[in-house]
């Protein structure tokens, strides 16, 4: 993937849910908590930032204008990416079940939810830092001389344990869609606070991906119609995250907003020839609205 030209994408604009979460990006609490229930809460951020691409050849994924829309009822709720309901709920604790979209295929194709094509220019990966040299840098393959990988909807179920200022997540999800027939375990960890006029969070995580999620979106195999040098099976990993977000209210309805987070992979998908780097990272800062 080259960078994309004005000319040529000037005029389009995709929905982004920001840094692939599928919680409000305006929120220093999650759900119910924040949103009044049967109300939708529309939301508007507009500012400049980056998401580093890990694929070789990759195009960074810039971070413009990024949509938050959520609504929840008594039990039934949309979260950005994410549909689900509510079969407990309490003070202290939740169950979930929902579907979400898988977000792998976001960083091969700038057409997924995940993301929002303007034109970008390798400027944008600059920003963002500089690549890792790859071990396998002899064995490097651009991801656009593999076959395109499919969308993959999620479907699974989270346990949430709150107290106070803090919140824990638990979740599995597995393929719906028998995709890559993978699965997803992750653990997940929110502290939110307030220091003067500012509201921050805190969210480390950890996520278990499985071999066969892993070996179909970063595994090389003879329908890529390489040479067999290149093949590679991906392997199981745990990837950890974390996440810091902080806003001020400028007035009733705008505020400042800034986010960035950190994503380790694991190596048996960094060993991969289509990945060059073992990580991504993402920062973004600017002002955001929310809709009465």
């Amino acid at each position: 993937m080259g960078a994309f030209s004005i000319k040529n994408h000037s005029m389009i604009l995709l929905m982004l849910w920001f840094l692939m979460l599928p919680h409000s990006a305006f929120a220093d609490c999650t759900g119910q908590q924040c949103i009044e229930p049967g109300k939708w809460q529309i939301g508007l951020a507009l500012g400049i930032g980056a998401k580093s691409n890990p694929l070789v050849d990759g195009d960074a994924i810039p971070l413009i204008v990024l949509p938050d829309i959520a609504y929840y009822g008594d039990n039934l709720y949309l979260d950005n990416a994410e549909i689900g309901y509510q079969w407990l709920q309490s003070d202290t604790s939740a169950l979930d079940t929902f579907i979400s979209i898988n977000s792998e295929k976001a960083f091969f194709t700038f057409w997924h939810p995940s993301n929002l094509l303007l034109p970008s220019s390798n400027a944008f990966n600059q920003a963002v830092g500089p690549s890792n040299e790859s071990p396998y840098d002899t064995r490097r393959v651009s991801i656009d001389d593999v076959q395109s990988r499919k969308w993959a909807i999620d479907a699974g179920i989270r346990w949430h344990i709150r107290s106070g200022n803090s919140q824990w997540r638990f979740s599995a999800k597995t393929d719906a869609t028998g995709v890559h027939h993978g699965h997803q375990f992750e653990v997940g960890y929110r502290y939110h606070g307030k220091w003067h006029d500012w509201r921050f969070s805190i969210a480390p995580g950890i996520t278990w991906k499985s071999s066969q999620l892993i070996d179909y979106y970063y595994g090389i195999h003879p329908q890529d119609n390489l040479d067999s040098t290149f093949y590679y099976q991906g392997a199981s990993g745990w990837q950890p995250t974390i996440a810091i977000g902080a806003s001020k209210a400028i007035n009733q309805d705008w505020q400042w907003l800034a986010r960035a987070s950190y994503t380790w992979f694991n190596s048996g998908m960094t060993h991969s020839p289509i990945v060059e780097q073992s990580f991504t990272r993402s920062i973004f800062i600017g002002v955001g609205y929310v809709f009465e």
